[in-house]
């Protein structure tokens, strides 16, 4: 039986136009970009990269891509070892992951695995703009 497609939906360092290793080391081997999107959610700065915390109200959305891939959570794996909430990740874990409806550019929505930050935040280092490469 072939196995299913699943989604993932990233809005920090792991976007393809960051161009960072962990990009080229992580997704680009395993997964397809489908689209950019949109997630309800507040975005905030932690250090050199943002953590996602769900939405206030419905103008609250964030900015990344979603991307398909086949298989099984295995696969996502190695990006929660990067995330921080890995099996073998220091408790309590640094993000979550769980799946919400994400809104791709055509305007379809779809569910896809996304990474919530799990601690407390500083509402000063919020990115107004949702948008971690742009943040206006």
């Amino acid at each position: 039986m072939p196995d299913s497609v699943d989604y993932l939906f990233v809005y920090g360092t792991l976007r393809s136009d960051t161009y960072s290793d962990s990009y080229r080391q992580l997704i680009a081997p395993e997964f397809t970009l489908i689209s950019r999107a949109t997630i309800p959610g507040k975005l905030y700065l932690i250090a050199d990269y943002p953590g996602l915390l769900p939405a206030e109200k419905p103008t609250d959305l964030v900015v990344g891509e979603v991307y398909s891939f086949t298989g099984s959570e295995l696969q996502l794996a190695d990006i929660d070892d990067y995330e921080g909430c890995g099996v073998n990740s220091q408790q309590p874990h640094l993000y979550r992951r769980i799946k919400e409806s994400v809104a791709l550019q055509d305007g379809t929505t779809i569910s896809a695995w996304t990474y919530f930050y799990n601690f407390s935040i500083n509402e000063n280092m919020l990115i107004r703009s949702g948008d971690f490469l742009d943040p206006v």
